[in-house]
């Protein structure tokens, strides 16, 4: 399964919340849970009607697509779209929890500049 997601969200009409880890430690739980529900939806969106279980374990790839060649730490956006991915794909059934029972290998890479479309892809396989 692969899916193109989103490094932030439109949480208010003039806030967005950009996932990276400086954001997410600094926010106010409200907005965290408001961020949270927000990426979910995306995830729905991104999943589309295509609803693969994965039940064994699984391997996640990350790769992140910046908008600028700017110098970035990709464990800094990239932990938080995992965090936001993976309890969506929890609460939408496709996993059935993100303990390392299920989720066993989480790698994350340097996909390179796209300015017209700045991403996270998430692939996930079976092991």
């Amino acid at each position: 399964m692969k899916l193109s997601l989103p490094l932030s969200v439109q949480i208010s009409r003039d806030k967005k919340f950009i996932l990276n880890l400086n954001n997410y430690r600094n926010a106010h739980f409200q907005v965290l849970n408001k961020a949270k529900k927000l990426y979910a939806e995306q995830v729905f969106l991104a999943l589309g009607k295509h609803r693969p279980c994965f039940n064994g374990g699984c391997q996640i790839t990350y790769t992140l697509y910046q908008p600028t060649n700017r110098r970035v730490d990709i464990s800094n956006p990239l932990s938080v779209v995992d965090k936001f991915a993976c309890d969506a794909l929890v609460t939408l059934g496709v996993l059935p929890d993100d303990a390392n029972k299920y989720v066993q290998s989480v790698l994350f890479q340097w996909g390179g500049v796209d300015r017209d479309r700045p991403r996270a892809e998430m692939e996930v396989k079976n092991l």
